[in-house]
């Protein structure tokens, strides 16, 4: 009798003790997963005249938890008249790094000031001069703010640049 119920307790010790692991795994849910490449329309407004839109790729990377990183790359402004493409202006690549995420489950904001950015040449074959570098050299102001919902993003650039106030929006899907 005592040798079933040293048994039974151990059997009793034993299942509790595989169960009581099952609550212990991580849970990744509410990782956020936004890197990725998204797909989309982006307008820009210069002193409230435009919009001049075009399809546009960007890339968001996300180096740590909690962070991402914002890539604009080859970034060509279509520059016609009225907002209608006409002449081409290369800009280059808009890269903001270290910028803060807050949320969770798939709805996610992130804001971030860059006091002096510097825009960086493009690699697109064909163009040989980006203006970007050239009028960004000593940094200019950038303010990014965007949401992301599910797999769908929005985001808005403000760029006050010497007397251009410039707005670009983008909203795009993941890729």
């Amino acid at each position: 009798m005592k040798k079933n119920l040293l048994y039974l307790l151990m059997l009793l010790c034993s299942v509790s003790m595989f169960t009581s692991c099952g609550d212990d795994d991580e849970n990744d849910d509410n990782k956020a997963n936004v890197a990725g490449t998204y797909a989309g329309n982006l307008g820009v407004t210069i002193n409230g005249q435009g919009p001049i839109s075009s399809s546009q790729n960007i890339e968001l990377t996300s180096p740590a938890e909690g962070k991402i990183n914002f890539l604009l790359k080859n970034f060509i402004l279509q520059a016609g008249a009225s907002g209608e493409a006409g002449e081409t202006i290369p800009v280059g690549n808009i890269k903001i790094t270290d910028i803060d995420l807050v949320g969770s489950n798939g709805n996610y904001t992130f804001t971030k000031k860059v006091d002096k950015l510097k825009i960086e040449a493009g690699d697109q074959t064909g163009i040989d001069q980006w203006m970007g570098p050239a009028l960004s050299e000593t940094g200019i102001p950038v303010t990014l703010k965007g949401t992301i919902t599910g797999n769908d993003i929005k985001l808005d650039i403000d760029i006050p640049f010497s007397v251009l106030k410039i707005k670009v929006q983008f909203s795009g899907a993941k890729k």
